[in-house]
């Protein structure tokens, strides 16, 4: 396959165009103007497995040259362009990357790229093609892998799908618009499968749901547009995916040294809680929550680095403050000859005065012991003395009125 290549750019603005005001209510509800502020996706590429992408204003500027797993053999380049009636691929890539200069769409993570790996209705469903188009994202070295399709499960797919996270990837799948049990590549263990809310949090009635579903995010009366560039209206899980998507790769480019699973356990423990989830725990139609990227961004590493939606892996750990500091290591360090003194954790003053106090008071009490025995131990040395002193006059005056029989015999 050929390398990552941009493709050629249209003329646009060098300030993108703002969002269209009322047409953009996933960016208000996610807090898009204060993520924008600590990054916007550059240095991340998202491989988009979908219908392919258009090349219009608001995608052109991060689009790459993808592949073709549709009809025939498989090629690069145009091939990529996205052929669908409904343009579902282009609307992915708008709302994960749009740049806001055609229609004035931006996606939540705007310099992001995108590389497009192009299925079609009549291939979609493919498990092999769906394979291919896994292996050859996972080739390019993306960061996220974006997926809104359903087909059978197979061994090679899982397979597929497991190579991608063995490869550092965070993958994300639409968990499905039938109102039932979350679809195939979604429910496979490690993917972060996403369902759908509206404006208020409330779950789609068709979003589906199950034990494998992890995050929502918004879905219902999103802004798009079409392939030709014409404005819509869509809803489904699909939507939803992409902002998850966009979350993911908005992390990444934030913090490029962490692993795609504390990536997962970023947006997992920050989830917006809705529906009855709780904090760190989950339920079957609302997942963590709803996809927080705001928070996501302002937490700290993650102690642990593997997928918790793995089975073994190590469980899910409340979020810490990006400037918290590190959790003491369970295991012990190795004795040295010299030790040094530990290093207090951070309090607040309360906490610190309630310390104090407990340290004076501690001492207080030893001090009293101290007292206390030494008193004991002085009465018990003066009480032997005495007895000492007692012992010596009661032997001066045996051996005198000794003294005084040998005389009388004498």
């Amino acid at each position: 396959m050929a390398s990552l290549a941009a493709l050629p750019s249209l003329a646009y603005a060098d300030d993108p165009a703002p969002a269209k005001p009322a047409a953009q209510w996933p960016l208000t509800y996610l807090k898009a103007d204060q993520v924008w502020q600590l990054t916007k996706g550059a240095g991340v590429t998202v491989g988009l497995v979908d219908s392919g992408v258009s090349p219009l204003g608001d995608t052109r500027a991060n689009l790459l040259s993808g592949a073709d797993f549709s009809e025939g053999p498989t090629s690069t380049g145009i091939a990529h362009i996205d052929t669908d009636t409904d343009s579902h691929g282009t609307t992915m890539a708008v709302l994960i990357a749009g740049t806001g200069t055609g229609e004035g769409l931006r996606g939540l993570a705007p310099e992001a790229k995108i590389l497009p790996v192009r299925m079609q209705k009549e291939t979609g469903e493919d498990p092999a093609k769906i394979t291919d188009a896994i292996k050859y994202a996972t080739a390019q070295h993306v960061k996220v892998i974006n997926m809104s399709l359903g087909t059978a499960p197979t061994a090679d797919l899982a397979a597929a799908v497991k190579a991608a996270q063995d490869a550092d990837i965070v993958v994300v799948a639409a968990a499905g618009n039938g109102g039932g049990k979350v679809i195939t590549p979604a429910a496979y263990p490690g993917v972060v499968a996403v369902g759908a809310v509206d404006s208020t949090g409330t779950r789609w009635d068709s979003s589906s749901y199950g034990p494998q579903v992890a995050l929502m995010g918004p879905g219902v009366g999103i802004p798009v547009e079409d392939a030709a560039g014409v404005p819509k209206t869509a809803r489904g899980t699909s939507n939803a995916t992409a902002y998850v998507t966009a979350s993911a790769a908005l992390v990444r480019a934030l913090h490029p040294d962490w692993s795609a699973g504390q990536t997962i356990r970023v947006l997992l423990a920050t989830a917006a809680k809705a529906g009855g989830s709780t904090a760190l725990a989950r339920n079957d139609k609302y997942g963590f929550g709803i996809v927080n990227p705001l928070a996501a961004l302002g937490a700290g590493a993650p102690v642990e680095k593997d997928n918790p939606l793995i089975a073994g892996a190590a469980p899910l750990a409340a979020a810490l403050p990006a400037n918290a500091p590190s959790p003491t290591p369970t295991t012990p360090a190795a004795a040295s000859s010299t030790s040094a003194s530990p290093t207090p954790s951070p309090t607040s003053s309360a906490s610190t005065d309630t310390l104090q106090k407990s340290a004076q008071a501690t001492t207080t009490e030893k001090s009293g012991l101290l007292s206390s025995r030494r008193n004991k131990i002085l009465a018990a040395c003066g009480g032997a003395a005495l007895l000492g002193f007692l012992l010596l006059l009661l032997n001066g005056a045996l051996k005198r009125r000794q003294l005084r029989r040998n005389r009388a015999w004498h």
